[in-house]
């Protein structure tokens, strides 16, 4: 997967940016293969803003947004969005081919 990291603000710990990759990497273990991961920091008004988007190969993206004092928690709770977003989606998804399966 391709991991693009924008900080739109040049005071921010360039420790987040390794941060933020190694968190998004961790993502492809449920098997859902990414075409690319983007994050994107902006700092406002004394918090740090994060957007997590996941592109897929088919289907609409993954995306997650979050504010938090520190950037390491904005990491953190948009990577759980997302972990969120990914299981629902498998669940969904799966659960369909189960029934299909079944009315045969």
């Amino acid at each position: 997967m391709n991991i693009e990291i924008t900080f739109r603000s040049d005071d921010l710990p360039k420790a987040l940016r390794e941060y933020a990759a190694k968190q998004l990497e961790r993502l492809e273990r449920f098997g859902e293969e990414f075409e690319k991961g983007e994050f994107v920091f902006v700092r406002e008004a004394g918090e740090i803003a994060c957007e997590a988007i996941l592109h897929r190969h088919k289907g609409e993206p993954f995306v997650a947004h979050d504010r938090a004092p520190e950037g390491r928690s904005a990491v953190d709770s948009v990577v759980d969005k997302l972990n969120r977003q990914i299981l629902k989606f498998k669940e969904k998804h799966s659960a369909k081919a189960r029934r299909h399966r079944a009315a045969e």
